[in-house]
Parts: C-alpha cells; sequence; structure tokens
C-alpha cells in the first residue's frame, strides 16, 4: 500500500452460502461491483466496460468479472499457461500486506485457463499448484478456444479461493474488518486489440501489473 488516501476501497460483502458451495452461489445481483476502468499505456480507444464483484464466507472468497466483449481470444486451455496473451482478467491481492510476504496472481482467460503464484514481486515469484489450490473452483460462460465474436455481448467468469489458502501463504487467518490489498485488471497481451485496464491507477511508463504499491484496498466486511 502507499498510504495515498485517492487509491480506492472496496468493501467485500460477508454472504451465507446455503447447499453446496459453488461460485456462482452467492448473490450476485445484490454484490455492488467495482469497475476496472482505468484504461491505461495504450491509445487505441479499446476500454471494454469490466466489473468485478467479491464477496466471502467462513470457508471462500468468491470473485465475479463480467466483461463487455463481442470478440475475444482464448487460445490457453493449461493450468499455468500465460493467459494474460488472451483476453484475460486478473485478481491480485496480499492478503496481509503488513507481514511483507508478498501477493498471489489469479489470472484468468475468458474460458477460465488459471495462472496463478506467489511472492514479493514480478521477478519472484513462485507457481501454486493443484495441491495448493485444493477446493478452488471457476466456472464461465465460454467453454473453451475461440478467437473472434463468442456469440453474445459480455461474457462473465467467477470462482471461489479457500480462505485455506492465504493461512497456508501468511499463516494467519482472515477476520472481519481485515483490511488487504489488491488490484482487479483487463488485458490481452496479444489479442486482436491489446489493452491494459485497472481498477487501481498504475503510475508506471510501461505496462506492468505486477506493482503492488499501486494496489488499493479491499476490506472484509
Amino acid at each position: 500500500m502507499t498510504g495515498n488516501d485517492s487509491r480506492p476501497s472496496y468493501v467485500i460483502r460477508p454472504v451465507s452460502i446455503p447447499g453446496p458451495d459453488g461460485p456462482d452461489a452467492p448473490p450476485w445481483g445484490d454484490i455492488a461491483p467495482l469497475m476496472v476502468g482505468q484504461y491505461l499505456w495504450l491509445a487505441n480507444g479499446y476500454e471494454p466496460r469490466v466489473e468485478a464483484r467479491l464477496c466471502w464466507s467462513p470457508k471462500y472468497l468468491y470473485v465475479r468479472f463480467r466483461a463487455e466483449e463481442r470478440r475475444v481470444r482464448v487460445r490457453y486451455t493449461q493450468f499455468q499457461d500465460p493467459v494474460y496473451k488472451d483476453s484475460c482478467v486478473e485478481f491480485f491481492i496480499d492478503a496481509f500486506p503488513e507481514a511483507r510476504r508478498g501477493y498471489v496472481n489469479f489470472e484468468t482467460n475468458a474460458a477460465g485457463t488459471l495462472l496463478a503464484a506467489f511472492g514479493p514481486s514480478r521477478s519472484d515469484r513462485a507457481p501454486l499448484w493443484p495441491e495448493d489450490l485444493a477446493g478452488f473452483l471457476i466456472e464461465s460462460t465460454i467453454p473453451g478456444p475461440v478467437d473472434g465474436e463468442h456469440g453474445a455481448e459480455a461474457w462473465t467468469l467467477a470462482y471461489r479461493v479457500p480462505l485455506l489458502l492465504f493461512r497456508k501463504l501468511y499463516g494467519r487467518d482472515i477476520a472481519p474488518g481485515h483490511r488487504a490489498a489488491a488490484n482487479f485488471y483487463k488485458c490481452g497481451d496479444a489479442t486482436e486489440t491489446p489493452h491494459y485496464g485497472a481498477w487501481s491507477r498504475v503510475e508506471t511508463p510501461k505496462p506492468d501489473f505486477h506493482r503492488p504499491e499501486f494496489f488499493g484496498e479491499v476490506v472484509f466486511g
């Protein structure tokens, strides 16, 4: 965190999930969105409307993106592929910034292929593997590879993150009132029209999402 009061803040609403705990279980329509609307570095006019909504239960953090894009590119289908080259949404979170351990990057293309790692900087990261992400579930409205029209005006992607992952990485538990640092991104390095969008503005001369000093704040309500 930079200590800059101009950085955005978002309250993650607590929810009670009856029955099976799935990524689409929360009442998404009742949860306030945050906008990934700071388009940076490129002046090509491509700025799709993108929102994210978050909530949490005692066991999971739920994240849902909606991107207004008619044309997308999805080529990568294997876990830990470079999905940022596809039509991609990303959630970076330092769950305990005071611990100075680092942040997790969850990067997902429009079909839900995941790249995830943990570390303090772009150059110092360790990949997360299936055993680390036990209980992580993801769903998308785009089922697989596509390059062009996908048949709708927008696509959505939702996933749940087990809170046990943060205990494993930081040795601490998230509790109500906890404040974390985070940013949300929309990108597509090798798409038809490359673009870089952020929730909390990144003040660097070249594209670089791995800059935790520019993260905003998320509060577990």
